[in-house]
């Protein structure tokens, strides 16, 4: 390990730390307290809407957050969704469809473009599927 070198250290009669402090950068969400299947999860909603989705073997039970994105509002309310690159090009954060699809805006150019075909079988990009900003229950 390299000895890191500051303004301080070099100052004569100040003790070098042995040892250094890192903190993380990227931290993932804290998981909700209280996640439930996706059966409960419809009773404890209380109207309010929101969208079934499934990406590779996980269902999430999202509640929408108006002009919000899928992706914004998963990791949010502490859902693991893969994503990389959060602009529509990698479709790492490609999820498909389950339930409450009215909830979300129009498909973008930019996943009309990556999924093609795919959108007709429901799949969306959890970063450009945005919630509309008027939501019917």
């Amino acid at each position: 390990m390299r000895k890191q070198l500051t303004v301080g250290s070099l100052i004569t009669g100040r003790s070098i730390p042995t040892t250094l402090q890192t903190t993380p950068i990227h931290t993932k969400p804290a998981s909700p307290a209280n996640r439930t299947d996706s059966r409960s999860a419809a009773r404890l909603q209380g109207g309010q809407a929101s969208v079934r989705v499934k990406q590779r073997d996980q269902v999430f039970h999202v509640h929408a957050v108006p002009r919000e994105t899928l992706l914004s509002a998963a990791l949010a309310q502490g859902y693991p969704v893969a994503y990389k690159c959060q602009q529509g090009h990698c479709g790492k954060c490609t999820v498909q469809l389950m339930e409450g699809g009215s909830c979300l805006s129009s498909p973008t150019g930019q996943e009309q473009q990556k999924l093609g075909s795919k959108l007709t079988q429901g799949y969306r990009l959890a970063c450009q599927s945005t919630f509309r900003s008027t939501i019917q229950k």
